[in-house]
């Protein structure tokens, strides 16, 4: 050590000097404005535990650095020198690293810091032994073996800081000269309550401005160090083994850090892509496929995540060239030429884009290859996988969002991935029985807990028969002063919500998107604000103004009680343990992750019973409690069977065998229709059913409902048939699309969603193909059969359909006289539920003029009077003079049943979750936390 320090007096100085300074940061500024709040953040769950525990162990490192100082090092400055820049020095800028810039650790930098911190060991037991020359050869050994993986992190961590070394000695400067500047301005306007950051600031410039001189010379120091101890070490052992086994321990280890970087260093994201860059063209390349969908899921996760894993994009790193451009004058090229050079050496931390991006004219300091990159990633993710990136690898997601040391971009990402923005402070039911039928209100408090309007969303199903009669709106829970609905055609609906959210205004809009299934949007719910306290001079956080809601339907009894909606996907709200939940005023009895029970009990038991509603028309619709006998197909019933291979269709393999069997056993040979996506590598065929081996079953690419359909309709080639049962699943809705052209049946179609795995809705032209067809949804081949059965059976003049414990029928009254049914006025609220039977009916009779505005304005019209939400009229909330003029408006163009398709969103990452590594990231944790403390006065100078 004599070669690296000539006086004792520089050991104990650098030593020491730098100690107290950070000690004093971390006890008096970092502790308390940073950590407290991080600990609190990883209590609630928001941050990763392991973030808090690098936190810890910064503070940590100095005091038991001290300790060792004062103790074992005591007398000893050339080994305290040793101790700092090559112990704790380096430990503290891997752990600064891996706390401040790193989010989700990548494996490379997880090589890195395992190899760093065994040889850091092994230094750290060296320094402190006092029988060095005394150990055995297994000691030697094992201290060479660190100490050679040291040398070469050692060696590699120096290359990469020597390209901060200039910039930051210029960095240093024009800090000094800014802090110089910003004393007056800190003066003029502190106050009391900063008291708590003036050691933060203090502290924290001064540990900056000695961290950054110690910086620009630790590229040397360091390496040095870890020579000379490596050296100690391998004489050693070459005093205890022969020559050429003291040659090749190090050498070996050498060639293992390598050869663990090279492997670990190989991004995966370039291969997934490049599988997935043309879709297969037979039946065998799609297997081949399959067959590397564990190296395509780890590329396309890669490529999704990368904001979270990497500092910076290859070909994107401009803060290392303006450093040299705009900093030391470096020329564009000489500048561009060393970005490129850092990108080779910082391979760990840059990620590898698949392709090259121009830079954003507009928003240069946003990384086009991961905006972009993490976009395809979702898009190929849910074609290949056919399923949503984020639904599908939520917990690898959620692990990735949270690893940060920043709290707010945590909870803020984690909402965003979660769903957790909008938190329901209070949710009631309330039932109202009616023998056999009852009305159902839920009421729902909303606040937003983000700092932007959020969007509430619910996609939810009720039972096939139930009808929504209401949606209401308020600023507060006085009902007399919220605001109400109004029935209006899809179209105008639609348009006049959209418009009223592009202005920021209040609407909410409820539709019908399936035979039994429905969304809620309700918009804005205000955001909570950061305000300027003109008084106390202090920002204050005012919570989100609340929203109330108010929903109500009707619904028909069943043996377990009233049916309550099923939720399927929800945007932004969620519910936690501090919800307030009550059922008639008592505590609702629910599962704490679900949004509602399935059933309500029925305070007596309700007898069933049936009922008759004659309307105007002439018309009549009779419910009848339905019987347990099964229905039997007709003589020579034709059915054709559909069955989806999407590849989300291989989690109901076994559930599609036990479909298949049961349809075999009810239909004989019928002809069977395998269906095949544009990526299945061969065309759709028609099979028989006996023939089918269910075993060789593939299941690859995705399809939504339209293409299923449309694919049957020109394979069949003219064919009919009494039915249509298509066999799919639930992953449908979000691929749908609006220009989707679904051909019309004469025979009913029926989608059987396999394991009660109900899609969230379809497009309009599909849901009228379906139900003009005279079909519907089941969740089972016995469900479907059995109403396909009854219907066959039925006059062909007559609807029937048996749904949720009832026989509807639906006919002339000349042709179903009374029978002792309960009889309803067409004024009845009874009549509602009826009315859903009568629009079903006349979609089905109508079906082949479904396009005449006269049509649909009848079936509007019904709706109407009956205040009920169907396919056609959906139900908006409008809160100003302005918004129902709009509607009025838009009611009367030809265009007021044509309504857009609207999928659930798309799966991208929606906050970035590693800032771009400005140069004062560079110079260790005390450059970052005073430009934190920098920004936040300028901020709050700003507002004065």
């Amino acid at each position: 050590m004599k070669q690296i320090v000539k006086w004792p007096f520089w050991g104990y100085a650098i030593f020491w000097s730098w100690n107290v300074i950070f000690f004093l940061f971390f006890t008096l500024g970092f502790t308390p404005v940073v950590l407290v709040s991080l600990a609190q953040a990883v209590r609630e769950g928001w941050v990763q535990p392991s973030i808090l525990l690098f936190g810890s162990l910064i503070v940590l490192i100095p005091i038991a650095s001290v300790i060792l100082g004062l103790t074992l090092l005591l007398k000893q400055p050339n080994r305290l020198l040793a101790l700092f820049y090559g112990v704790e020095g380096p430990l503290l800028l891997v752990l600064c690293v891996r706390f401040f810039v790193v989010g989700e650790a990548t494996p490379p930098v997880t090589v890195i810091m395992v190899v760093a911190f065994v040889g850091l060991a092994a230094l750290l037991w060296r320094l402190l032994d006092r029988r060095n020359d005394e150990r055995g050869m297994l000691v030697t050994a094992l201290r060479a073996i660190g100490l050679t993986g040291l040398l070469l992190a050692g060696v590699y961590a120096a290359v990469w800081l020597a390209f901060y070394s200039l910039p930051v000695a210029a960095l240093l400067l024009d800090s000094l000269a800014s802090a110089v500047r910003s004393v007056p301005d800190m003066i003029r306007y502190g106050r009391i309550q900063d008291l708590a950051f003036v050691p933060f600031a203090v502290f924290g410039f001064v540990l900056l401005m000695y961290s950054g001189t110690l910086l620009i010379i630790a590229p040397v120091v360091t390496p040095a160090i870890y020579a000379v101890h490596w050296l100690g070490e391998v004489r050693a052992l070459w005093s205890r083994l022969s020559r050429p086994l003291a040659v090749a321990l190090p050498a070996t280890v050498a060639v293992a850090c390598a050869a663990a970087f090279v492997v670990a260093n190989q991004q995966p994201q370039q291969r997934a892509f490049a599988l997935l860059a043309a879709p297969p063209q037979s039946r065998a390349e799609a297997e081949a496929l399959l067959g590397q969908q564990e190296a395509i899921r780890a590329g396309l996760l890669n490529a999704y995540l990368a904001p979270y894993r990497y500092m910076s994009a290859a070909g994107e790193t401009f803060y290392v060239r303006d450093m040299y451009r705009r900093r030391l004058g470096f020329s564009e090229a000489q500048a561009e030429a060393i970005a490129r050079w850092y990108e080779v050496v910082a391979q760990p931390l840059i990620y590898q884009p698949t392709q090259a991006y121009s830079p954003s004219p507009t928003q240069t300091w946003q990384s086009q290859a991961f905006v972009n990159d993490s976009r395809r990633a979702a898009e190929l993710y849910e074609q290949f996988f056919d399923r949503p990136i984020n639904q599908a690898e939520r917990a690898t997601v959620v692990q990735a969002v949270r690893s940060t040391w920043i709290a707010d971009r945590a909870t803020q990402a984690w909402q965003a991935v979660d769903e957790r923005e909008v938190r329901i402070l209070r949710q009631e039911l309330t039932l109202t029985e009616h023998g056999d039928w009852a009305d159902v209100e839920l009421y729902e408090v909303y606040q937003n807990l983000m700092p932007r309007r959020e969007e509430v969303v619910y996609y939810f199903s009720l039972p096939e028969s139930a009808i929504l009669t209401g949606v209401w709106l308020g600023n507060n829970p006085d009902r007399s002063q919220r605001f109400a609905f109004r029935v209006a055609p899809r179209g105008a609906a639609q348009e006049v919500y959209r418009g009223e959210i592009t202005i920021q205004q209040d609407p909410a809009l409820l539709e019908q998107i399936g035979p039994r299934q429905y969304r809620l949007r309700v918009f804005p719910i205000e955001p909570k604000r950061t305000i300027w306290d003109p008084t106390t001079r202090r920002s204050q956080v005012q919570e989100g103004a609340q929203m109330h809601l108010w929903l109500t339907w009707r619904v028909m009894a069943s043996d377990a009680g009233w049916a309550m909606p099923r939720l399927a996907e929800k945007r932004n709200a969620f519910w936690d343990e501090s919800t307030v939940r009550l059922v008639n005023g008592a505590p609702m009895q629910v599962e704490a992750d679900a949004w509602l029970p399935a059933f309500i009990p029925a305070r007596s038991q309700a007898e069933r019973r049936a009922h008759r509603v004659t309307f105007d028309d002439g018309t009549v619709v009779v419910a009848r409690p339905a019987d347990d006998a099964p229905a039997k197909l007709p003589d020579g019933f034709r059915a054709a069977v559909v069955l989806d291979r999407s590849r989300s269709m291989a989690a109901h393999a076994p559930a599609v065998q036990a479909a298949l069997a049961q349809l075999r056993a009810a239909l004989g040979d019928a002809d069977l229709y395998l269906t095949a996506g544009p990526n299945y590598g061969e065309a759709p065929s028609v099979s028989r059913l006996a023939a089918l081996d269910t075993a060789a079953l593939f299941y690859f690419g995705s399809q939504n409902p339209a293409e299923l359909l449309t694919q049957f309709d020109r394979l069949r080639a003219g064919r009919q048939y009494d039915a249509v049962i298509v066999l799919t699943d639930g992953t449908a809705y979000a691929k749908q699309t609006h220009a989707a052209q679904t051909p019309k049946f004469d025979a009913p179609v029926w989608m059987v969603h396999l394991d009660g795995d109900l899609t969230l809705g379809y497009d309009d032209a599909t849901l009228e193909a379906i139900q003009s067809s005279g079909g519907g949804v089941a969740e089972g081949v016995d469900e479907a059969l059995r109403r396909i059965a009854l219907q066959a059976q039925a006059d062909p003049a007559t609807r029937v359909d048996v749904v949720d414990g009832y026989t509807w029928i639906v006919a002339p009254a000349s042709a179903l006289p009374a029978n002792g049914e309960v009889t309803h006025a067409p004024d009845d609220p009874f009549a509602a539920l009826a009315a859903r039977q009568l629009i079903l009916s006349e979609m089905r009779r109508q079906r082949g003029r479904l396009s005449d505005l006269g049509v649909l304005d009848a079936l509007h019209r019904i709706a109407t009077e009956r205040a009920i939400v169907t396919p056609y009229s959906s139900m908006i909330v409008l809160v100003n003079a302005a918004q129902a003029q709009r509607l009025d408006e838009l009611s009367q163009r030809d265009d007021r049943f044509a309504r857009e398709q609207e999928n659930i969103g798309e799966t991208q990452p929606l906050v970035n979750a590693v800032p771009e590594p400005h140069e004062w990231l560079l110079i260790g944790l005390a450059a970052l936390m005073l430009a934190g403390y920098a920004l936040h006065r300028r901020k709050r100078l700003a507002m004065r």
